[in-house]
């Protein structure tokens, strides 16, 4: 029990430091006028909700949601199939269309079900681990209407980071080399088929449904040049982190989207290379804690959980960060912990208080 708490104690304890951290970016990010609103004390405001959810996700019973997964994993697919639906309260922002918006607070639900999403992999990969191929059949029947949901809202972003999260918990439960190979050899090869076709034939892809605008943000960037328009939000993030230098600078670069998507090129205006590094060493020691408290962990189901958060803030982590710096194409995902947000800091302290749960339940056991 008091190693599961230590556990507990250095998880929140870097889960405060970043909430910290993310109210002087947003503070920051603030300066360049283009902003009216007070979004430092909104966004404390949901720290404290957001916190409070944490503590009472943390005091859930774990048999009892695994063993209701399938209610909890249905309301999940509920929320996503409104969005796509465009039912009433649903809202479009900048011709994509992933929140519900009722009485002025909006909620994005592909940030809400995160929880959900990898307690109901890490579920269904202990519980058919004896079966590698039937496990592999569920885990991804699951997946599939959660992955094509996303992607039509379109949140190709999200879609990606959802789509690793479950790849590495399969990965981390299945013990038939043969299955691991087969699944990494498909991964591979549909990932370099799909961009020799978007390269290449994009009318084939065109054929079977695609539109050439869904992939107008990866042509932007593989060729700068061919959309001066699209590509300028990446021009000025990496002009904003390259003048920050050493230490940052005085002043503020205007940066579209700077205390959401945008806010990695914030740190780096304002506090240069000296603050992204201390930015990025608290997010490795971060997932550090992650992978060791899944180490340690005596249930199968639990270490796959915690490899799974693991891998899907990494991802996070690394997919916006690359999209500042123009390694990746624009995605439009929140840095965790970091980004301004309800749905954000909601679906990440719900995260923490299913690990801090799963935490005690392992602890528990004999």
């Amino acid at each position: 029990m008091h190693k599961g708490r230590k556990e507990s104690e250095k998880i929140i304890s870097l889960v405060v430091l970043l909430s910290i951290m993310s109210c002087i970016a947003i503070y920051f990010a603030q300066q360049t006028g283009q902003y009216e609103k007070n979004f430092v004390f909104q966004q404390v405001i949901f720290l404290i909700f957001g916190f409070g959810l944490c503590y009472l996700v943390s005091k859930s019973p774990i048999d009892f949601i695994r063993k209701h997964i399938f209610w909890f994993y249905g309301a999940a697919v509920v929320l996503l199939l409104g969005i796509v639906l465009k039912v009433p309260f649903t809202q479009e922002v900048n011709g994509a269309t992933r929140w519900y918006r009722f009485a002025g607070f909006s909620l994005q639900p592909s940030e809400v079900i995160k929880g959900v999403f990898v307690l109901a992999m890490a579920h269904f990969a202990a519980k058919y681990e004896k079966t590698p191929v039937k496990q592999l059949l569920v885990m991804g029947g699951l997946a599939l209407p959660i992955l094509l949901l996303l992607y039509k809202q379109p949140d190709l972003g999200t879609t990606i980071v959802y789509f690793v999260t479950m790849l590495t918990i399969m990965l981390i439960a299945n013990r038939s080399w043969k299955l691991i190979a087969g699944i990494i050899s498909a991964a591979v090869l549909s990932v370099s088929l799909f961009l020799f076709l978007l390269l290449n034939h994009m009318e084939w892809l065109e054929m079977l449904g695609f539109k050439r605008y869904q992939f107008a943000r990866i042509f932007t960037w593989l060729d700068p040049a061919s959309d001066p328009n699209g590509a300028y939000q990446v021009n000025l993030s990496m002009k904003a982190i390259g003048s920050g230098m050493l230490s940052g600078r005085n002043g503020s670069v205007y940066i579209p989207e700077s205390h959401t998507d945008m806010i990695f090129s914030t740190i780096g205006n304002q506090f240069g290379f000296i603050g992204v590094s201390i930015l990025l060493i608290v997010f490795i020691l971060f997932i550090k804690e992650l992978i060791e408290a899944g180490l340690n962990m005596k249930k199968s189901f639990s270490m796959y959980l915690f490899a799974g958060f693991a891998m899907c803030f990494a991802f996070n982590i690394f997919e916006n960060i690359a999209m500042s710096i123009g390694l990746m194409p624009l995605t439009g995902i929140p840095l965790p912990f970091i980004s301004y947000g309800g749905s954000s800091v909601f679906g990440n302290m719900i995260c923490i208080g299913i690990m801090l749960a799963v935490i005690r339940y392992d602890a528990q056991l004999e």
